[in-house]
């Protein structure tokens, strides 16, 4: 017998916060019957947790991040209820929480039901409500949007208003925001950071980046600061955001992060192990995706000396004039010609999108991108008359 009501919750972050979550879920009546659909986006440190559900919960494991919206889609493509609930960035429901929902779509009228914010007092929108509910066949008929996760209840209001029908909030359905503090491992504090990860972006603001901090900070145990560089207006490219944030950082550790790339458990310790081995650099091993053994420099760890010892010149790690490509290719040649190259930790581990941003499909960045990239490489030949490439790595 199909379920009254499918629950669908994307996780991506933290497993304190997706505990709550579940637990808030699994405090819930039985009246109406219903079904949980979790759905893995792709998630750092979640397997322990995902690996206990039983009973009426399945589980659906994204290969890469879709998101909220592409895995909220998924869940409702597996959810076999008449009405679908959906709990956005793993907020945690009250008891009670999921009966009004249900009991408000009794009236043909209302299109969406969303819960009521816990603390938020009178003034609340549905439109950033941390749960919904929809009937599964207006959701088919509306389709859910390919948008940031916090624009999908939006757009969806909007649809079913244009059919004529209500958006309203059920105040009995209570759900508390994710909390500020559930994605990382952390110190007591006063603790003095040792490594600093620095995170160029062109959106400070976007899934991606907060998916990347998230992983940062879940599975980085030692005390860490941040340091996002957002270089979107306008871009910058990649050198001068690098430099920025090399020079903010005050810890005897650097890393350097693509915004795309997904730190992994136990990620940091190996890259600190070869630091203190000697080299002047270290990098991890980059899974499910296209590898780089010579130098990858979508995330690479050193050491404050070797930040001195490398720099271009002073305050500026990488040469500015190469702005986009080619610093790396710039920097693995100054630590080839020391006898220095970059030391591959292996057990070191991440995911990475593989340049996402230069890839983007923003018609005017990709034209900036293609002409940057091809006037980065003519001056890198001009400041390296006779060297062989391979592509934009050195030849071996």
């Amino acid at each position: 017998m199909s379920p009254k009501v499918s629950i669908v919750v994307p996780l991506a972050g933290g497993p304190a916060q997706a505990l709550r979550c579940l637990q808030g879920i699994a405090a819930q009546a039985e009246d109406p019957a219903h079904e949980i659909v979790v759905v893995d986006d792709a998630s750092v440190g979640l397997e322990p947790l995902l690996s206990q559900l039983a009973g009426d919960v399945e589980v659906l494991r994204n290969e890469r991040r879709l998101g909220f919206a592409g895995s909220a889609r998924r869940g409702a493509d597996h959810a076999r209820g008449e009405i679908i609930v959906f709990i956005r960035d793993a907020a945690a429901p009250a008891p009670g929480w999921l009966l009004p929902l249900g009991a408000a779509l009794d009236d043909p009228a209302v299109g969406l039901v969303a819960s009521a914010t816990d603390g938020a007092g009178a003034s609340q929108s549905p439109v950033a409500a941390w749960s919904a509910a929809i009937r599964a066949a207006d959701l088919r008929a509306a389709d859910l949007p390919d948008l940031p996760g916090h624009l999908v209840f939006g757009a969806l209001a909007l649809s079913l208003a244009n059919r004529g029908r209500r958006v309203v909030i059920a105040p009995a359905s209570g759900i508390s925001s994710p909390g500020a503090r559930t994605g990382g491992a952390r110190r007591p504090a006063g603790d003095e950071p040792e490594l600093t990860v620095v995170i160029p972006t062109l959106d400070a603001a976007s899934e991606r980046v907060r998916a990347c901090i998230g992983a940062v900070q879940g599975t980085t145990e030692v005390a860490h600061e941040i340091v996002i560089i957002d270089n979107g207006c306008p871009p910058q490219g990649f050198a001068s955001p690098v430099n920025a944030g090399v020079r903010a950082a005050r810890t005897p550790y650097v890393v350097v992060m693509n915004d795309d790339v997904e730190a992994q458990p136990g990620w940091w310790p190996p890259l600190r192990a070869a630091l203190d081995a000697g080299a002047a650099i270290s990098f991890p091993l980059t899974i499910d995706g296209p590898m780089r053994f010579d130098f990858p420099a979508w995330c690479f760890a050193m050491t404050r000396d070797g930040i001195d010892a490398f720099s271009h010149a002073p305050g500026e790690f990488f040469d500015p004039s190469l702005v986009l490509w080619y610093q790396d290719t710039d920097l693995l040649h100054r630590l080839r010609k020391a006898g220095r190259p970059p030391v591959y930790a292996e057990t070191s581990r991440i995911r990475h999108g593989l340049s996402e941003t230069v890839g983007s499909e923003d018609p005017e960045l990709n034209a900036w991108v293609r002409v940057q990239v091809a006037a980065d490489r003519e001056r890198f030949l001009r400041k390296y008359p006779g060297i062989a490439m391979d592509g934009h790595a050195l030849a071996s």
